[in-house]
């Protein structure tokens, strides 16, 4: 399946294979860490990695905005990777299609990579530690705020889960009992495995769509 519904903080949530969130509610759609440009900075750091990585991930989310048709998209930090020359492809790519999306409000809640690029460049309002947003405190980095539950993404969460004798490692979202954790959105981002809290709920994200464990993990 790619969506699942469920209850966080008391309000209706839907999860997507795509790895993104959408409050239907407020029609906010959420994700994290989609690190644009983060090809061409390796690409300039000597790395052979294929072009593309930003113009996929904006297709991507074109798809997601008219599937759900949000009036807000807010990205939890890390919207670039690094420190760009004015003229780098992706940056034309992005203002394209954020014209596209013109309508659409869109929010940074600053990251950590986030220092390296004005996003407002982009046509994104800059938050620049966290909001508060009825049920929910919208933060980059996870931590633990009294009476809030905290959205958040900066880690990159993953699980790794068994089928028979095969191991797989998977992106996931992840929700403990006062902070959840959405996947990195980005392509060439990588996973940060940590184990299971109990009473955490916790949805991989599989080639075939959204599986909610538990399963057997190692």
């Amino acid at each position: 399946m790619n969506e699942l519904r469920i209850r966080i903080a008391g309000e209706m949530l839907t999860l997507h294979s795509q790895r993104a969130l959408f409050w239907s509610r407020k029609r906010i759609l959420f994700v994290a860490d989609t690190h644009f440009g983060k090809g061409a900075v390796l690409r300039r750091a000597g790395m052979a990695v294929p072009t593309g990585q930003t113009l996929a991930d904006l297709i991507r989310l074109d798809a997601l905005i008219a599937h759900y048709q949000p009036t807000r998209l807010i990205v939890l930090g890390d919207l670039v990777h690094g420190v760009t020359p004015a003229d780098t492809a992706w940056i034309g790519q992005v203002n394209v299609w954020r014209q596209r999306h013109a309508m659409v409000e869109m929010s940074l809640i600053a990251g950590n990579h986030d220092r390296h690029f004005n996003a407002c460049e982009l046509g994104f309002d800059v938050i620049e530690h966290q909001l508060k947003l009825e049920s929910f405190t919208l933060r980059h980095a996870p931590c633990s705020i009294a009476d809030s539950y905290v959205l958040a993404g900066h880690v990159h969460p993953g699980v790794a889960i068994k089928d028979g004798w095969r191991r797989h490692r998977l992106p996931a979202f992840r929700f403990g009992r006062g902070c959840g954790l959405l996947p990195a959105f980005g392509a060439l981002t990588g996973l940060h495995q940590v184990p299971v809290e109990p009473g955490e709920k916790v949805v991989a994200i599989t080639p075939d769509g959204l599986i909610e464990l538990p399963m057997r993990m190692d």
